[in-house]
C-alpha cells in the first residue's frame, strides 16, 4: 500500500485521467501534476510513475491496461473503485456542490448519471458538509429561455470530447445555412447559458481544410451527430488560448474607459474592484473604470446594462460602435 499521501494523490490523479479516457503516460501525467501544483515546480521521475501504475494494479487490484495505439494507460472498468482511495471530506464537499451545479446546467440523462456517481461516493464516505445542512437549499437557477440541447446530441458530443473521437455532424448556422462537417472536439464549454464545442474543423460541406480551421460550434445548432471510431491527439494550444483569451476569438480593444453613474456606480465598482488598476476614479455618485483587452461586444453590454447611466470616455471606436447599435434599435422601433 502507498506509504504517504503524496502517492495517494498521484494515484487519485491517475484514476481521474483514466476515467476521463485521457490515457495518461509519464509525459501527460507530469504535465497534469504540474498544473495542479500552485507553485508550478512539481516533479517526479519516470520510475516513480511506473511504480504508481504497478501499485495501482498490483496492490489495489485496479484493472489497468496499456493501449499502444493511444500510448497511455486506461481502466477496463471505469466504475472500479477501492475504499482505500476514496476522497477526503473536503473533496466530497466539492463533489456535492458540483453535483448541485450540474443539476442546473446539464441536460438529462447526464444530470442523473452525475447524481448517481455522487450518491455512490456518499455511501462509502463522509460528505464533508456541515451537520444538518440541506443541500437542496443550494440552488442553481437558469433562465427558461435558454436554447435547449437534445440529450442524444449532448451525450454524443460529450462522449466524443471525452474519448478524443472525431465527429461527423450536421450543423445549422445563425443564418440557417445547413452543412455536414468533420470536426475534432477539443474543448467542451458552458458559456453565457449555452453549451459549445471548440476544436478543429476539417470539412464543411464540399470544402476541406488543411490545416484545419479552429471553430466554435453551439450544441443547440447541431442537427445530427455521429462519433467516429478514429481518434485525434489533444491540442494543448487550443485549451491554452481558450483559458487566456476566452472561448471566442473576437478582436479586442487594448483599453476602454467608461464612467458609470448612480444607481449603477456601486455595482460596477464592486464588479471590477478585484482587477488591479481597473477602478481609476471614484466619487459619491460615479465610478470610472479602465478595462484592458475587452471586446467591443462585452464593453457595449456594460454600457447598455447601465440603462443610459454610462459615458464612454475612450476609445472613439467604441462610442461609434454603441451609437450604431442604438440607432439601429431606434430605427427598428419606428417600423
Amino acid at each position: 500500500m502507498p506509504a504517504n499521501k503524496n502517492q495517494i494523490r498521484r494515484i487519485q490523479t491517475l484514476l481521474r485521467m483514466m476515467r476521463q479516457s485521457r490515457y495518461p503516460n509519464f509525459t501527460s501525467f507530469l504535465h497534469e501534476m504540474k498544473n495542479l501544483d500552485p507553485a508550478g515546480a512539481y516533479n517526479i521521475s519516470s520510475k516513480t510513475f511506473q511504480r504508481d501504475i504497478a501499485d495501482l494494479r498490483d496492490e489495489y487490484g485496479a484493472p489497468v491496461r496499456y493501449d499502444a495505439s493511444r500510448r497511455g494507460f486506461y481502466l477496463t472498468n471505469t466504475e472500479w473503485y477501492n475504499e482505500d482511495l476514496m476522497v477526503e471530506p473536503f473533496e466530497m464537499k466539492a463533489a456535492l456542490l458540483s453535483e448541485r451545479l450540474a443539476s442546473g446546467i446539464f441536460p438529462e440523462p447526464m444530470r442523473s448519471e452525475i447524481a448517481k456517481a455522487v450518491d455512490s461516493m456518499l455511501m462509502k464516505n463522509e460528505s464533508g458538509m456541515a451537520e444538518g445542512v440541506e443541500l437542496e437549499n443550494f440552488q442553481v437557477i437558469c433562465p427558461d429561455s435558454l436554447p435547449k440541447v437534445s440529450p442524444d446530441i449532448f451525450l454524443a458530443a460529450y462522449s466524443a470530447w471525452e474519448k478524443h473521437n472525431f465527429l461527423r455532424l450536421v450543423y445549422r448556422t445563425v443564418k440557417k445555412v445547413q452543412s455536414e462537417m468533420l470536426f475534432e472536439p477539443h474543448v467542451f464549454a458552458w458559456s453565457g447559458g449555452n453549451w459549445y464545442l471548440k476544436g478543429k474543423l476539417h470539412q464543411d460541406g464540399a470544402e476541406s481544410y488543411d490545416p484545419p480551421l479552429i471553430r466554435v460550434l453551439a450544441l443547440h445548432r447541431i442537427q445530427k451527430i455521429e462519433p467516429l471510431e478514429n481518434f485525434f491527439q489533444p491540442a494543448p494550444e487550443i485549451l491554452k488560448t481558450t483559458r487566456e483569451s476566452g472561448l471566442f476569438d473576437f478582436e479586442k480593444i487594448p483599453e476602454a474607459e467608461i464612467e458609470f453613474y448612480a444607481p449603477f456606480d456601486e455595482s460596477m465598482a464592486e464588479r471590477f474592484a478585484h482587477i488591479p488598476g481597473a477602478v481609476t476614479a471614484r466619487t459619491e455618485n460615479s465610478v470610472r473604470v479602465k478595462l484592458r483587452n475587452i471586446t467591443e461586444f462585452d464593453a457595449a453590454q456594460l454600457v447598455f446594462f447601465a440603462c443610459g447611466n454610462a459615458k464612454i470616455l475612450a476609445p472613439e471606436s467604441l462610442r461609434l460602435f454603441v451609437r450604431r447599435i442604438a440607432q439601429k434599435v431606434l430605427a427598428d422601433s419606428k417600423e
